[in-house]
């Protein structure tokens, strides 16, 4: 049986849902998937410029771990660019570090009882949201 993967800490969700190439409806483009995680990651090593210690340290992984994940992310960014490809962001496994519990929006999935949180002010609705876990639109506020 597969470990289950332990959340990573992530301090900001992107400001956009969605990257893609100029010119092209969103409908008429494939997407790949960047998780939150994935995101972070990203954020941390080029944005940030921290090293991999460091990053891996706020993300609460392991190096090896973090890693795997930015080059992970970096290898779907490239073959977005390459293939004109859009890039969606969404989903993965981690939990919110954030500094002011009040300025967070709870919710819970009632096909997978799976609860997680999202703060405010990111732009999703939250009657567009999905269980980041299974993908089910049977979600609400907690």
């Amino acid at each position: 049986m597969v470990r289950p993967l332990k959340e990573r800490k992530i301090e900001k969700l992107p400001p956009v849902s969605h990257f893609k190439p100029i010119g092209i409806p969103l409908r008429d483009i494939q997407e790949i998937i960047l998780t939150y995680e994935e995101m972070e990651a990203v954020r941390l090593a080029d944005v940030e410029q921290l090293d991999h210690t460091a990053a891996s340290q706020s993300m609460e992984v392991s190096r090896s771990t973090f890693n795997r994940i930015v080059t992970k992310a970096h290898r779907k960014i490239a073959l977005a660019l390459w293939e004109g490809k859009a890039l969606r962001f969404e989903g993965g496994t981690f939990k919110m570090e954030h500094k002011h519990l009040h300025d967070l929006r709870y919710f819970i999935c009632h096909d997978c009882h799976h609860e997680w949180n999202i703060p405010f002010g990111t732009g999703r609705r939250g009657v567009d949201m999905v269980c980041p876990q299974c993908g089910s639109d049977n979600v609400s506020r907690k």
